[in-house]
């Protein structure tokens, strides 16, 4: 949003020091009403841009919030689970050792490895989120950039 400010106050600078809407009013004399229009659509090309990177950004870390959830009630049920696998053995009657005892600890690696998938896909969604908000912001630059160029013509 600086950017935006930072660019019309130096269009309004170049024009001759009154406010940036006053400017693209004057320019509206000067080169027609296109070429306002054409200023005012690359703003708004631009601002779509800064807006969508900001909105993406959120999705990002909204997507990294929920993945920490799901691993959370992921590592909940693997130990319920292992843990009622103690209160059966030890109802019947054996020791955790053995047969018994690997099945316990197998139960906690599927677990753990659950966890890690549910924490990468998370991750990898919003990779995904920032990846889209960057190429908005630049399809936003670019168009604001063509609107300009459109303007001057």
């Amino acid at each position: 949003m600086g950017f935006i400010k930072k660019l019309f106050n130096g269009v309004s600078k170049v024009i001759g020091g009154v406010g940036a809407v006053a400017g693209l009013a004057g320019l509206a004399g000067i080169g027609g009403l296109s070429a306002t229009a054409g200023l005012l659509g690359a703003g708004s090309s631009l601002y779509g841009g800064f807006a969508e990177q900001k909105r993406a950004k959120k999705q990002a870390k909204l997507a990294r919030w929920q993945a920490s959830l799901d691993a959370q009630n992921s590592r909940r049920n693997t130990q319920r689970l292992a843990g009622q696998q103690r209160a059966n053995f030890a109802a019947a009657g054996l020791k955790i050792e053995g047969s018994p005892a690997l099945l316990i600890e197998e139960t906690e690696q599927l677990g753990a490895e659950e966890v890690n998938n549910i924490l990468y896909a998370g991750d990898q969604e919003a990779k995904a989120y920032k990846r889209a908000g960057r190429n908005a912001l630049i399809g936003g630059t670019l168009g604001a950039g063509a609107g300009f160029l459109k303007g001057l013509s």
